[in-house]
């Protein structure tokens, strides 16, 4: 009898161990909840969305669309076939208030070439930032702009992005395709993500699961504080879940001169480098340290300082380089003409070096690619073969990629997006531009409905039904 009695009372005992779990469970969600709500009435206030138009000057007829999957830019050439610049069409961005004066913080592919931009923001007020006064810096993709507001800004409070965690909460704000004032919710996924393609000399990129989409790109990316800590940047084209944001304390170190002196300039050395770890029991060093020299560029700083390819460059001005992106931010951080202490390692020992530092070299311009002419307010690029490395596409993914969607048109009332890949028209296979504007001819007749397969990542295509309307015109 006591062993039942006993036994009894232990299931009492767990039951109610349960049922008063679950009310603090419940009350533990309620506060989380509110927690969620909070950081959104924090976050909103200090995020604007920006309107950019720009026209395509010295153009003729070219566009381009850049390294990741936010930045859209467009230029078409007319049907009388003589090219002539033509205002690209809107794109959209976010950003969030700086400073009191009226700085915003947004991404450099946003601004980058404007004309104009507009600012609106969470009360409802528009106002036009000053072009002359946009200063930007394509190494990292961090640009400020500036307006003149007659009303209090609420100013975005900076976090530290130097003792995150993976796993914390993140909140990601801004106006995806044109919401404005969204937020999404997720957690840090990964740290110190570089090597992606994205065209960035620097990176060191937060990876998030917290939702990212077109029109996030200069958003803040936010802890359950509602303070930020990265700006959003990129996504990996095709896939769910992976948003990028440049770590907000990358962004102190350069804003004040971005607003001070409009540009960011940088030590150059003149060395091609890895991590140094793969090569430290080869060459004897004494930990995996240091920056490993691939090659030295002629002529460089390096090269007449005596640094030679295999050395491994262990310190500069006497602190330690822990790998090669350590030897890379020291090096940029140091204005050009200052002479440095460089000590590599050579022959199973150290060497002392001094080097003089040049400014660093202007970016490659990138040739643009054509640009169709809009086809049922949808126009489409051609899918390059650097395009299709950059967004990880298999040999089988073949077509044409939308570059813009015209908003409220037939190919916008399809539910056709910017970033889709078109793979058939009707049944027959879109190879390139040339076969989607002759499929687009042919089937494109007034209230016809064409079924236009498309690909975005998923498994299975995307089928989308494009209605052409009656009064239609074909070419």
């Amino acid at each position: 009898m006591k062993y039942r009695v006993f036994a009894a009372g232990v299931v009492f005992a767990v039951v109610m161990a349960f049922s008063l779990e679950g009310l603090a469970g419940v009350e533990l969600l309620h506060e989380l909840e509110s927690a969620f709500v909070e950081v959104g009435e924090k976050i909103r206030p200090s995020v604007v969305n920006i309107t950019v138009k720009s026209t395509a000057e010295g153009l003729s007829g070219e566009g381009q669309i850049p390294e990741d999957i936010f930045r859209f830019f467009y230029d078409q050439i007319p049907r009388d076939g003589v090219p002539r610049p033509r205002p690209r069409r809107e794109a959209s961005g976010s950003g969030f208030i700086y400073s009191k004066d009226g700085h915003i913080i947004t991404n450099n592919h946003v601004v980058d070439g404007a004309e104009s931009v507009e600012v609106r923001f969470w009360n409802g007020s528009v106002l036009e930032a000053d072009v002359e006064q946009i200063a930007g810096d394509s190494h990292t993709d961090i640009a400020v702009i500036k307006v003149d507001a007659d009303f209090d800004l609420p100013v975005a409070t900076l976090g530290d992005s130097d003792h995150l965690r993976v796993g914390q909460f993140s909140v990601a704000a801004g106006n995806p395709r044109g919401l404005e004032g969204s937020l999404s919710f997720g957690h840090i996924s990964a740290l110190g993500r570089d090597n992606l393609n994205l065209g960035l000399r620097f990176q060191d990129l937060i990876q998030t699961d917290a939702a990212i989409n077109l029109g996030n790109s200069g958003g803040p990316l936010c802890n359950i504080h509602g303070e930020v800590i990265g700006i959003n940047v990129a996504i990996v084209f095709g896939a769910e879940s992976l948003g990028f944001a440049i770590p907000i304390n990358a962004a102190k170190k350069i804003i004040p001169t971005l607003i001070a002196e409009g540009q960011i300039i940088r030590g150059y050395l003149g060395v091609f480098i890895d991590s140094a770890e793969d090569y430290a029991a080869a060459l004897g060093l004494p930990d995996t340290k240091g920056a490993f020299v691939l090659d030295v560029s002629e002529g460089a700083p390096a090269a007449r300082a005596g640094i030679r390819p295999d050395d491994v460059i262990r310190k500069v001005n006497g602190h330690v380089v822990e790998n090669d992106r350590d030897l890379m931010v020291k090096i940029s951080d140091i204005q050009p003409g200052t002479s440095i202490t460089v000590e590599v390692w050579r022959d199973g020992g150290p060497l002392e070096l001094e080097a003089t530092l040049e400014r660093f070299p202007d970016e490659d311009v990138v040739t643009p690619q054509p640009v169709s002419e809009d086809i049922l307010g949808l126009r489409p690029q051609a899918l390059t073969p650097e395009l299709r490395e950059r967004l990880g596409l298999e040999d089988e993914i073949q077509g044409v990629i939308v570059a813009e969607i015209e908003f409220n048109s037939p190919a916008d009332k399809a539910g056709i997006r910017a970033g889709d890949i078109i793979m058939r028209v009707g049944r027959e296979p879109v190879n390139d531009m040339d076969d989607f504007a002759r499929l687009m001819r042919e089937k494109a007749k007034p209230g016809a409905s064409i079924l236009i397969r498309l690909y975005r990542g998923e498994t299975i295509p995307t089928v989308a039904v494009l209605k052409v309307p009656s009064d239609h015109e074909p070419e």
